[in-house]
């Protein structure tokens, strides 16, 4: 299910080629159009929040179509920082897996989030990658009316052009992705529901052709490529300790906490950014 913003990016873009190929007449009645239709439902969906008890509200607020929906329309019960903040908080576990932190310096009034990382990400650019993406679907998700983000403490590259994320939006400027990486074109899949890998367990899948391994180290989820860099073998099947992976094939080992370090040597496992909320697991992959 497409979320608010992208339902969004996609109607502007529909009107956009209307206005394009249409009459100016017909093209400002297809405008008309969509705003009354959306003013309608807006002001029915303002009733269901006045009546709803507070309880109901905060389910409604916990959806996360719902919760779209009614950050369109100005009726979320939780506050552009509150939401913000909740972001920043499911995403927290996985910046702790690379020895990072962030927090919220700032929201401005022209829709600028202002962040801040803390501590050090460990391993390779492709890690830094990994949680550049994570920051930017989960504020995404949460909060659509943000325009930009920046963040302090991070490093770019100046000179070269500006990638843009969801609806346009530019993305994080923690490192600068070699150029045709999958980063550039990664997409969120859902892998299904958290409560089928347990603590202490290793689930393998195969998301449009990339093979993922899912681990959860004490109740949190973290997500890797399917293959050992020592060997070049599958994972799956391999021991797993709760927080030590090891490869069926050679036994190398690889601390899936510690951003899939190697336990002895040099090597890491590739992470995949995987964001769990409301009991569900989202990868991203190459498109």
């Amino acid at each position: 299910m497409a979320s608010a913003g992208e339902v969004g990016d996609r109607v502007e873009r529909l009107l956009a080629e209307f206005e394009q190929v249409a009459d100016p007449t017909l093209a400002a009645r297809a405008e008309e159009l969509v705003r009354t239709v959306v003013e309608f439902y807006g002001a029915a969906l303002e009733r269901v929040v006045e009546l709803a008890p507070e309880p109901v509200l905060e389910r409604l607020a916990d959806d996360p179509l719902v919760s779209g929906v009614l950050v369109v329309h100005d009726l979320h019960p939780h506050s552009l920082q509150q939401r913000v903040q909740h972001a920043l908080d499911a995403v927290r576990p996985y910046l702790g897996s690379h020895s990072g932190d962030v927090s919220l310096v700032e929201i401005t009034d022209e829709g600028v989030l202002r962040l801040a990382l803390g501590g050090s990400c460990n391993g390779c650019p492709s890690s830094m990658v990994t949680v550049k993406l994570a920051i930017e679907q989960a504020i995404e998700h949460a909060a659509p009316e943000i325009a930009r983000i920046d963040v302090e403490g991070a490093v770019s590259d100046p000179s070269g052009p500006q990638q843009t994320g969801p609806g346009g939006r530019p993305l994080l400027p923690i490192v600068t992705a070699e150029k045709g990486s999958w980063a550039d074109k990664a997409s969120w899949v859902e892998l299904g529901e958290a409560r089928m890998v347990a603590v202490g367990t290793v689930s393998s899948a195969q998301v449009r052709g990339a093979a993922t391994v899912v681990c959860n180290a004490e109740g949190t989820f973290y997500a890797y490529r399917d293959r050992c860099p020592a060997c070049r073998e599958a994972l799956s099947g391999g021991h797993f300790d709760g927080r030590v992976l090891s490869c069926p094939a050679c036994g190398a080992g690889y601390d899936v906490v510690l951003a899939g370090r190697a336990v002895s040597g040099d090597g890491h496992l590739d992470p995949l950014p995987l964001l769990a909320e409301d009991g569900t697991i989202r990868v991203a992959v190459p498109a």
